[in-house]
């Protein structure tokens, strides 16, 4: 599983290189690199997430659809925010349910 998030990673990279050269387009580049380093990111953050197990699937797949759209930004140049969004709703519906279940209702008693 760890090789395959790795050759993800790196052909992302590699695509992101390849269209580069092809269009010299530094902004696209950048945006790309952004955005999968964003990815990333969230994909760490997110295995804080394990403790929900549904939540964390959720996630996941969040993720691998961010992924998708991030392959559709490079080949077509058109952006998926929704997709790239919904790693950040799966954690922020975590924060939200760890919030409420940390909740210490004494006063209602």
């Amino acid at each position: 599983m760890k090789a395959i998030i790795i050759l993800a990673i790196l052909f992302a990279i590699g695509l992101i290189v390849l269209f580069y050269k092809r269009e010299s387009d530094t902004q696209k580049m950048l945006f790309s690199l952004f955005i999968l380093a964003s990815i990333i990111g969230l994909a760490v953050v997110g295995n804080v997430m394990r403790s929900l197990l549904p939540l964390f699937l959720a996630h996941i797949v969040a993720l691998v659809f961010s992924y998708g759209a991030l392959l559709y930004y490079i080949f077509r140049d058109r952006t998926q925010w929704i997709w790239w969004l919904l790693p950040v709703g799966t954690l922020a519906l975590y924060v939200f349910f760890a919030w409420v279940g940390n909740e210490h209702l004494t006063g209602l008693g």
